[in-house]
């Protein structure tokens, strides 16, 4: 008995020094923490995510306003605009195997006529019409460039934590 009593004292004591000690990394918007989209036009689709899991911005409690920005590579906003929002019809299966169409929410934005270069995209959330931390993804454009697959832009509602 004396043991054990030895044993849950010398817990209750340590448990506060291993919480203490335990890393703990904030989420920071503003770090570019993204691999540098190698794009053929400055334009996309805008997903709000959390993990892989994406949803209208009603389901992670923001606005469904979204803006963009277009900055250079030393961080100068080029050009802004809202995120359009477009209803699109599409066809799929259900369950038991009929096929159904249904309708969809696309968030989109472009920006047109820009040299290429290094830029930065930076997305900012709105709740509750304030403004959250921007979410910045470096891009590489060339005009040049082959045509590649849209790019899909998955946004973090939750930053900064």
């Amino acid at each position: 008995m004396n043991h054990r009593l030895t044993y849950s004292a010398l817990l209750f004591l340590l448990g506060p020094v291993a919480l203490c000690q335990s890393s703990y990394r904030s989420s920071d918007c503003s770090t570019l923490k993204y691999i540098r989209h190698k794009v053929s036009c400055l334009c996309g689709t805008v997903e709000i995510c959390s993990g892989d899991i994406c949803g209208s911005p009603s389901v992670y409690e923001v606005d469904g306003d979204i803006s963009v920005e277009l900055r250079d590579k030393n961080g100068t906003t080029v050009d802004t605009q809202k995120v359009v929002v477009e209803t699109i019809e599409e066809q799929g299966t259900t369950q038991d195997g009929r096929k159904t169409s249904f309708k969809r929410a696309v968030r989109r934005f472009s920006f047109q006529g820009k040299l290429d270069g290094d830029y930065l995209l930076a997305f900012t959330l709105h709740k509750n019409g304030v403004s959250q931390p921007a979410l910045i993804f470096p891009a590489r454009y060339s005009h040049k460039r082959k045509k590649l697959s849209e790019t899909i832009y998955m946004l973090e509602p939750t930053c900064p934590k």
